[in-house]
């Protein structure tokens, strides 16, 4: 009876400690995709920020297209790495990949205006430093999910309001995963901007030289309800711009970092970009 009994002990570990194994190295992230660098840039503030940077792999060019990613987090909470993988799978396909860094507000709320800035502030790096990342200045997407979005979608918008009076850079095009894009009156997160809503909602402010806009959202988000997003693609395409909106049926908020769903968002985006001839 001992003899068995050891016997099924050891079976157990057998098929046990593997999975206990690979448990523990996802809970220190051992696993998680590594940037090839971090590199710094000033943000709007003046105050030094991360970029973290997933070059462009497979490719022979010198110079390939690159995605800037902004993480969501209500403007409070995330950090660059919450966008690695997504980084990693963009590289994998020729695409230099920068996850950036922003203002987060404190627990008394978020500083939308002050993430606006360091947005544009770390776009504006990507172009002025365009020759030594080996990036085409002309073919610079950017992107983000929620309230990374929602940044993203302010620099489309021309955002932050140029108190200067002075044309701002857009980026080549982009690409939106569950935007925050309408912060009006009734809105989910009016109350953490209402004071200031008009100023920073991108929805408010789409015109004519709002680049080619590509939006993912689940059916079932209470934050971005498709009708939202509905709404500023055809204020969009309204304006004579180009707006795309695909809608993954039964996925809610966040869903595009489930990993099924960060790779069919991810070939999506591959196709988008190429079809707008940005790779």
């Amino acid at each position: 009876m001992a003899k068995e009994y050891w016997y099924f002990v050891a079976g157990a570990l057998v098929v046990l400690l593997p999975a206990l194994l690979f448990v523990a190295v996802k809970k220190l992230h051992l696993l998680d995709a590594k940037p090839d660098q971090i590199i710094t840039y000033a943000g709007g503030s003046g105050q030094a920020m991360d970029l973290h940077v997933f070059k462009a792999r497979n490719t022979g060019r010198n110079v390939a297209p690159a995605l800037l990613l902004f993480h969501g987090g209500a403007w409070m909470l995330g950090a660059p790495r919450d966008l690695h993988r997504h980084c990693d799978f963009f590289a994998d396909r020729g695409i230099h990949c920068f996850s950036a860094a922003y203002r987060l507000g404190p627990d008394s709320g978020p500083d939308v205006e002050g993430a606006i800035d360091d947005a544009r502030a770390a776009f504006d790096y990507l172009l002025d430093n365009a020759t030594a990342l080996k990036i085409n200045p002309a073919h610079i997407a950017v992107g983000g999910g929620s309230s990374g979005g929602h940044l993203a979608a302010a620099l489309g918008a021309g955002l932050p309001l140029n108190r200067k009076g002075t044309l701002t850079d857009r980026p080549a095009a982009l690409v939106l995963y569950n935007p925050m894009v309408d912060l009006s009156p009734c809105t989910p997160d009016h109350h953490l901007v209402a004071g200031f809503w008009e100023r920073v909602s991108p929805l408010h402010h789409v015109d004519a030289s709002l680049p080619p806009t590509l939006l993912m959202v689940g059916s079932e988000d209470p934050e971005v309800p498709i009708a939202t997003a509905e709404t500023f693609c055809a204020t969009a395409e309204t304006a004579g711009g180009f707006c795309e909106l695909v809608i993954y049926e039964g996925q809610t908020h966040g869903f595009f970092n489930k990993p099924k769903y960060l790779h069919l968002t991810g070939e999506r985006v591959i196709e988008f970009l190429s079809s707008r001839d940005l790779l």
